[in-house]
């Protein structure tokens, strides 16, 4: 059995509606104000909306925040086509105007625009919320330091930071709100890594920065910026929710080889099971 795709309508007629309720494919609901709508259905698989007096990239750059996995089709009316093209530059995946719709189209549009938004996903190696190498993208430059490593007999140093409590976040305030948090995450990481380093983002909770240069002193200096960067960051910040990290590490010797998947899969059940090593704890 297919799975059943759940799509916000933003602005759109009935007949739009219609026309998905009549597929068992979809779960469609309809809203008039995009907010409201985003925060009525929190993980929708597409987003399709009116730009009838919406301006394109804000309407696009709520939607990618609030809904990051949600495939976009914006809808114009013929004399606002470039509104549609400025979409798609946005990150949209489909552009359909009025009255060149025909019966049928929409759900074959939805479908096609979820499993290309999905495909672009599992493609790419930047991470849409922090702007950080994701894992795809990290794999690629951490094994190439490790083929160094091992021609160079030096170690590789990989610091795992865990960003607590962003799974009590995701579910009691939301999509939007635990991208804000892991963006101040993020922010703090850039702040105390230095140039030379790699910074990414594994998982929704988990950062990983390969340390390159002297094995013994780069843990050591980054920790100590690690937890600057945080303090500093505490003292500017309004919101009473406090910023709470996890740090952990991990030696590569070649002097006892391991794979990049077996380095990241061991220190990530490390860092799940620990709750104490806090970069501010004494």
């Amino acid at each position: 059995m297919s799975q059943v795709l759940t799509v916000l309508l933003v602005g759109l007629d009935e007949a739009a509606g219609a026309e998905l309720a009549e597929d068992e494919g979809f779960s469609a609901q309809a809203t008039e104000d995009l907010v409201e709508g985003l925060d009525r259905v929190l993980a929708p698989d597409a987003v399709v909306i009116s730009l009838d007096g919406r301006t394109p990239l804000e309407t696009l750059g709520r939607i990618h925040v609030r809904a990051p996995e949600a495939a976009v089709i914006v809808v114009t009316d013929p004399s606002h086509e470039s509104d549609g093209a400025v979409a798609l530059h946005a990150g949209a995946e489909d552009h359909l105007v009025l009255g060149t719709i025909p019966l049928g189209l929409l759900p074959r549009a939805i479908r096609y625009a979820v499993g290309q938004r999905r495909l672009h996903r599992e493609l790419a190696t930047t991470d849409e919320v922090t702007g950080l190498p994701n894992l795809r993208g990290f794999a690629a430059f951490g094994e190439h330091h490790l083929r160094m490593a091992n021609r160079a007999k030096a170690p590789v140093v990989f610091l795992f930071v865990r960003l607590d409590g962003y799974a009590d976040v995701l579910s009691s305030e939301g999509p939007a709100a635990a991208g804000d948090l892991a963006r101040e995450a993020a922010d703090v990481l850039l702040d105390a890594v230095r140039d030379s380093d790699l910074p990414a983002r594994l998982a929704d909770d988990t950062f990983c920065v390969l340390l390159t240069g002297d094995a013994a002193g780069a843990e050591t200096l980054v920790l100590s910026r690690l937890v600057e960067a945080i303090a500093s960051h505490e003292a500017r910040r309004t919101d009473p929710r406090e910023l709470s990290l996890s740090v952990g590490s991990s030696l590569y010797d070649p002097e006892h080889p391991a794979t990049l998947e077996q380095i990241l899969e061991s220190a990530g059940r490390r860092l799940a099971e620990q709750t104490t090593r806090r970069p501010d704890s004494p």
